[in-house]
């Protein structure tokens, strides 16, 4: 009988441990590109230190950054439509990411890997 309940409460404990785990990985998950944000990758796949911008803070020109022409993967958390030019100056080729929507691989879309610009604005793609 004894070793049952050992054997139960270890269960309990890896199962309890196990739960503790999950929000931690979520909390950091939600720190790397939280509500509000538009998050740009270097790497495909969300992959790589993201540039971080809040919606509210709107446009911003990329090419004094370390992310200029190197726009791989892009998380759009806000509530607002996000572009990136492959211009500095907000105009030309771009690609347009819905709010809440992203996209794994720019490189095959009109901006590809070479954004130089982004506007955020209370609009929808289209």
């Amino acid at each position: 009988m004894a070793r049952r309940r050992i054997s139960i409460l270890a269960s309990t404990a890896v199962a309890f441990g196990a739960l503790a785990v999950a929000p931690g990985v979520q909390a950091d998950a939600a720190i790397g590109c939280g509500s509000g944000m538009v998050c740009i990758y270097p790497q495909t796949n969300y992959n790589g230190t993201p540039y971080v911008r809040r919606a509210s803070d709107g446009s911003v020109n990329l090419a004094d950054t370390v992310i200029n022409d190197r726009t791989f993967s892009v998380r759009n958390n806000s509530s607002d439509a996000a572009r990136i030019y492959r211009s500095h100056k907000y105009d030309g080729s771009h690609t347009c990411i819905q709010p809440g929507g992203s996209i794994g691989d720019l490189r095959s879309y009109s901006v590809g890997q070479w954004g130089s610009s982004m506007t955020i604005k209370d609009d929808s793609c289209g």
